[in-house]
């Protein structure tokens, strides 16, 4: 890529940003680290970004890897902060796989873009003043996030799902354990154990077609581009989907109370797999590598939904064009959050 300066491994650059970067995955520890150990350099505007068709990251020579000095600057702590936050952000990303296609209830759609950069974003916020002091840079502090929309919405939904069994402190472990095709159902599962543990059965039928009804009420139509929209349009899109969530949760309810041995009905989100489940048929394989929007990408099967096309056998559904992970410079509104906020990224 033009711009690009592949940064030296035996750089003083490179070491600290691989200090940080194994600090970061140690926060939450993942089965996955995607990163290929190649750092670029870049002159883009962005922060920063992670690849994943090769597995490389870049950050921003002026933005952000200046400010990696290996302790807290006077000079500008606003800029440093985000310098980290980047890290925080791109580990996240690499820390997780993107696709989960034999997995019934799997949002293999575009509004699994939104959701995945706005947890990617809250993920940043949760951890960021553990990151900082124990990385050595104590005293920063985050502005204002770059995804304000997608932070809005994920940290709402958060906050809706999260209860006694699930808190929202185990939601974001297993979140950063992805894959991120897999958030909504991550979701929906902590609203089955903190709302209606008592009520649906503990069979894996009933389990699976309730988490599935619960997703269908969280797709509202701004996922896709909630990642471009402000802190406003996320917050509303959260309260719509709160009314629909309370609404499915009630009805629930009341579907087991006259029916307890009869699953609920309800529309896999990813009616491949289902169906391969139902016929014993393989599952369909999973492509790892490919997520980036701007990538180019082979017209099979198996890429489909990371392209934006419709598979023929699902010409109704809707299919993703999930992001990269890329931070950058973004404008437009911004409203308050429900929690502190931090660097913009787009």
């Amino acid at each position: 890529m033009d711009g690009d300066r592949l940064v030296p491994r035996d750089s003083a650059t490179y070491r600290e940003f691989t200090r940080l970067y194994h600090l970061a995955q140690g926060l939450r520890p993942t089965a996955v680290d995607r990163w290929n150990r190649d750092l670029y350099a870049t002159d883009t505007g962005r922060w920063g970004g992670f690849d994943p068709k090769t597995g490389s990251i870049r950050l921003s020579e002026e933005r952000a890897l200046q400010w990696l000095t290996g302790e807290t600057t006077d000079k500008s702590p606003r800029r440093q902060a985000q310098a980290l936050a980047s890290v925080l952000h791109e580990s996240t990303h690499a820390g997780m796989e993107t696709d989960a296609p034999a997995e019934p209830n799997a949002v293999r759609s575009s509004h699994s873009l939104g959701l995945m950069e706005g947890f990617a974003e809250v993920r940043t916020f949760e951890d960021f003043d553990a990151f900082a002091s124990r990385a050595g840079y104590p005293g920063l502090s985050l502005g204002d996030p770059q995804y304000p929309g997608a932070y809005a919405a994920v940290d709402n939904l958060l906050d809706q799902a999260a209860g006694p069994r699930v808190t929202r402190d185990m939601l974001i472990d297993q979140g950063s354990r992805g894959p991120g095709t897999m958030h909504f159902d991550q979701v929906a599962d902590a609203v089955v154990r903190n709302r209606l543990a008592e009520v649906v059965p503990d069979r894996t039928e009933d389990r699976t077609a309730v988490r599935a009804a619960l997703i269908q009420t969280m797709k509202h139509d701004q996922w896709p581009t909630m990642h471009k929209r402000p802190a406003v349009a996320g917050n509303l899109a959260a309260e719509d989907i709160r009314r629909s969530l309370n609404a499915k949760v009630d009805e629930i309810r009341h579907h087991y109370q006259a029916n307890p041995a009869q699953p609920f009905p309800a529309e896999s989100p990813n009616a491949e797999a289902a169906r391969a489940a139902l016929d014993g048929l393989p599952p369909p394989a999973a492509e790892t590598r490919v997520a980036g929007p701007m990538a180019d990408r082979p017209p099979n099967s198996q890429m489909r939904f990371l392209s934006g096309q419709a598979p023929a056998a699902q010409a109704t559904r809707h299919a993703p064009s999930l992001g990269d992970g890329a931070r950058g410079r973004t404008g437009g509104q911004v409203a308050t959050p429900s929690r502190a906020t931090g660097p913009a990224r787009d």
